[in-house]
């Protein structure tokens, strides 16, 4: 398989809800402590069950972004970058329904682990029916531009503000914003895919992402 040499990493893609998650799902009664390190320097650490849990899923997906380059060919990026994506997600919600209390949220996760498992056994599937064609440079700019703006949505701390210290309506604010990147990623695909197979699923996966955004709401309220 030739990959284009001119390619783009993926590291930035989605970080607001995987990295942020590590930040979030950690119980009220965490602790904080000050050791002082080599040097002399002091510091604060803050140690938390939901939170230790979450960190070696974070840094298993933040490992596998990095390791990811865009071929410029909009069918075998998508496919790529979205089943990274659910995979991290399938983690994510695994591990937070191990401390969920609210049980339409425990429900929603745990749904949502069956059905994006079922949605990555499609994708790759469909993986190894695609080839990587001739670039499409429009598409390359349009995700660039996306990837960019999510990278700075988290340099800023945007999510970090709204979320309040509570694992459930945390869990939720994460995967909203999860959600919504995967919508805006699969909206901006379908302008530029051509396989049939795949443009319906990802018309399947943009239709979910929608439907789990309404309940996640429906839940918090």
């Amino acid at each position: 398989m030739k990959i284009m040499k001119n390619h783009q990493p993926w590291t930035a893609f989605f970080v607001t809800g995987l990295v942020l998650a590590s930040l979030t799902l950690a119980p009220a009664r965490a602790q904080s402590t000050n050791a002082t390190q080599a040097g002399g320097q002091t510091s604060s650490a803050t140690t938390g069950t939901a939170k230790s849990q979450l960190m070696p899923t974070v840094n298993r997906m933040m490992d596998k972004l990095k390791a990811m380059r865009m071929t410029g060919d909009p069918d075998f990026d998508y496919v790529l970058l979205i089943r990274t994506h659910h995979l991290g997600e399938i983690e994510l919600a695994q591990e937070a329904v191990k401390s969920l209390q609210n049980a339409g949220m425990k429900q929603l996760a745990q749904t949502l682990i069956t059905r994006k498992q079922n949605e990555v056994n499609q994708l790759e599937s469909a993986l190894k029916q695609i080839k990587p064609s001739r670039a499409n440079q429009a598409f390359v700019q349009s995700q660039n531009q996306k990837l960019e703006a999510m990278k700075l949505n988290f340099e800023q701390g945007t999510l970090e503000k709204k979320l309040a210290g509570n694992v459930d309506t945390d869990y939720a604010m994460i995967m909203l914003e999860h959600h919504r990147d995967a919508i805006d990623i699969t909206q901006d695909y379908l302008q530029y895919g051509k396989n049939q197979t795949l443009r319906s699923l990802a018309q399947q996966i943009l239709t979910n992402a929608k439907s789990d955004s309404d309940q996640l709401k429906a839940v918090m309220k």
